[in-house]
């Protein structure tokens, strides 16, 4: 008897509308959240140049350590690339720049709208900073649905990024920070899945 047919990777416009879904349904209920949380909306996100900056800053200290910690640990580099490698299927078509900076403005703000606006904000009202941001790394690793190493690493991202927002007070510099981050880990992973032959 024969298999069924491979499903076909989504075309990169249904990533596209996929994405830009997310993207506003995350925006939206952390800015609900922030609102519930006692904040003017008008505070949510302010468009400050030094901001914006400081997200820069930051997105690109973040790139030197990761690329630094590929480089010294390779085999581990490798293990964090295949296990990975599964959940980003969609990508067996040779998706271009557009759709990783897409994938990744996305998830730098949309991600950080809901989490640390939304999340960590609301709950720092009721058991204190330490214990929101916790809580919203921990939320934010098992939104992304991946394995017990994986999450934990992106438990920990998700905490330096809360910690980041509570000492900044600027989500946009949180956003700025994961997004130019998220450009360059989705690059160099895609990059490590084609060179290893998984995708």
């Amino acid at each position: 008897m024969d298999s069924p047919a491979p499903a076909l990777a989504p075309t990169p416009g249904k990533v596209a509308a996929m994405l830009t879904f997310q993207f506003a349904l995350f925006t939206v209920v952390g800015a609900l959240l922030w609102r519930l949380s006692g904040r003017d909306l008008a505070d949510f996100v302010r468009a400050d140049p030094r901001e914006f900056v400081q997200g820069l800053l930051l997105g690109g200290m973040m790139i030197v350590v990761a690329w630094g910690c590929f480089r010294w640990f390779p085999r581990l580099s490798e293990r964090l690339v295949r296990m990975q490698a599964p959940g980003y299927s969609f990508f067996r078509r040779k998706f271009g720049w557009p759709l990783v900076v897409l994938v990744s403005v996305g998830a730098g703000v949309g991600e950080e709208a809901l989490f640390r606006g939304g999340v960590q904000t609301l709950l720092g009202n009721y058991v204190g900073i330490p214990a929101a941001i916790l809580i919203a790394s921990a939320l934010f690793g098992l939104v992304h649905r991946s394995k017990p190493l994986i999450m934990a690493v992106i438990v920990l991202i998700g905490a330096l990024f809360g910690t980041l927002f509570a000492w900044t007070g600027s989500l946009l510099t949180v956003m700025v920070a994961h997004a130019i981050y998220d450009v360059f880990a989705l690059h160099y992973l895609l990059q490590e899945m084609r060179r290893l032959g998984l995708s």
